[in-house]
């Protein structure tokens, strides 16, 4: 299913969308159908891409891990159970 970058003509907000052939694109904040489809870049997945992407999820979740760690220690300090 492609993806497609839209502009919304009456609200002008900018989305993205997954657009079968059969469906008719409406824009998410106000409903309206006059949209105007944007031009954007493929999506390229090689080697490379796949290792950043990798490394920045790896970061964000050692990030997300030190924040539940703290929240946890707050949370057992506050509470003697």
């Amino acid at each position: 299913m492609p993806t497609f970058d839209f502009i919304c003509q009456s609200c002008q907000n900018a989305f993205e969308l997954f657009v079968r052939s059969r469906d008719t694109a409406a824009c998410p904040a106000c409903g309206s159908v006059e949209l105007e489809k944007q031009v954007s870049m493929p999506r390229l997945k090689t080697s490379g891409t796949s290792a950043l992407a990798m490394q920045a999820a790896r970061r964000r979740d050692k990030v997300q891990g030190t924040e539940r760690m703290v929240e946890q220690a707050k949370y057992e300090a506050s509470h003697d159970d």
